[in-house]
């Protein structure tokens, strides 16, 4: 079978953002309902400390931002009915979508097949048209979290507490009702989720259509200077809204009901990151590490889909119940451990296919071709 030609900085890029997800989405497995976690170490501290700096939707924001590179990708090669094939490839998603949905409470595929419906209306706008939208949305993000920050959101928490003790239960039929509960409070109840969250990912997708139809990951290697001084800027000011943010918080000033950054500081870090990761590739430093990351990066639906599998039988009541009962660093290693398999299996198949297992399945389904 004849390989598509792929943008290899893409697939690292998306292999560095599905190591950030398993990890943070493992890491919420160790924590109670309550958010307390065992074991109370300094080891603790450090790993909590490095994923709320380093990883908390830095994840999902990069992988929104090239969710809709993919878009533009699709539109600039498919040639005869386009709008047709993407609705078609955004409604099998809602299917698969809400496949995970069950077996993990945290599903963020029925996001993408609804946004990417609405992104259909905007995937024609040229590029300086997209960037513009794009910083508008984000430059109104503080004033949009905050004002959503306000809202009592005490009712949706109650609905949450009174499904919590499903996830031990050890029938199948439970769990599932409780994750697909759980996906419904707190990604479309709670407004945080269902209106902030869409916000920013949309915001993202937008930024991504408009690096692909500016060309901006070609000929990266002739662009050395421009991504140091992209890196450059994103980690001043990363360091800038996080000095703001610690002064807000020693003076105790109520600066956040009215202009919450917490999103600004999410993006200019994942931003800082992947710079930097682009930086080392162009530069030839990343070796191994980033050919893993491309093996995932390639294979990023089907890996996303068996990170949640496989946490659904050893994390939940129905298999293994290690919900909320090791030590925090168990949940990190097990993270680790779970994508190094990954990288593995990856590698491995791809030395005989073209797609992973799933991305094909999702073609298939989203053409009008016959499937021999």
């Amino acid at each position: 079978m004849q390989k598509e030609q792929r943008i290899e900085s893409i697939d690292i890029l998306r292999g560095w953002a599905l190591l950030v997800v398993v990890i943070s989405n493992y890491l919420f497995f160790g924590s109670s309902p309550e958010g307390n976690v065992n074991g109370n170490t300094i080891l603790t501290t450090i790993i909590q400390a490095v994923e709320a700096i380093l990883f908390s939707a830095k994840g999902w924001t990069l992988l929104f931002i090239l969710f809709g590179f993919g878009f533009g990708v699709i539109y600039e090669k498919q040639q005869k009915n386009v709008y047709g094939f993407l609705i078609r490839r955004m409604l099998v998603l809602f299917i698969f979508a809400f496949i995970n949905s069950l077996f993990y409470d945290g599903d963020i595929l029925r996001d993408y097949a609804f946004l990417g419906l609405l992104f259909l209306f905007f995937i024609h706008l040229p590029t300086k048209k997209l960037i513009i939208l794009s910083s508008i949305m984000l430059f109104f993000a503080p004033f949009l979290t905050a004002y959503i920050n306000t809202i009592d959101m005490s009712a949706v928490d109650e609905l949450v507490k009174g499904i919590a003790p499903l996830r031990q239960s050890t029938n199948w039929l439970d769990i599932f009702k409780f994750n697909f509960l759980g996906c419904y409070y707190n990604e479309v109840l709670n407004l945080n989720y269902s209106v902030t969250a869409h916000y920013i990912m949309f915001a993202c997708m937008l930024l991504g259509l408009a690096l692909q139809k500016s060309g901006f990951f070609q000929n990266l290697s002739e662009k050395k200077a421009l991504l140091k001084k992209y890196m450059l800027r994103a980690l001043l000011l990363t360091l800038v809204l996080w000095g703001i943010y610690v002064g807000i918080n020693i003076a105790q000033l109520s600066f956040s009901k009215y202009f919450s950054f917490y999103y600004w500081i999410v993006l200019t870090t994942m931003s800082f990151i992947s710079f930097s990761i682009l930086l080392l590739y162009v530069y030839e430093k990343g070796g191994l590490v980033f050919k893993a990351f491309s093996w995932i990066g390639k294979m990023t639906f089907t890996n996303y889909l068996m990170q949640n599998i496989i946490a659904f039988f050893v994390f939940q009541g129905a298999g293994m119940g290690l919900f909320d009962t090791m030590p925090l660093y168990f949940y990190f290693l097990f993270a680790l451990a779970v994508y190094t398999i990954q990288v593995l299996f990856s590698y491995w198949w791809l030395q005989s296919h073209a797609y992973g297992p799933l991305e094909n399945l999702w073609r298939k389904l989203s053409s009008t071709k016959k499937i021999s």
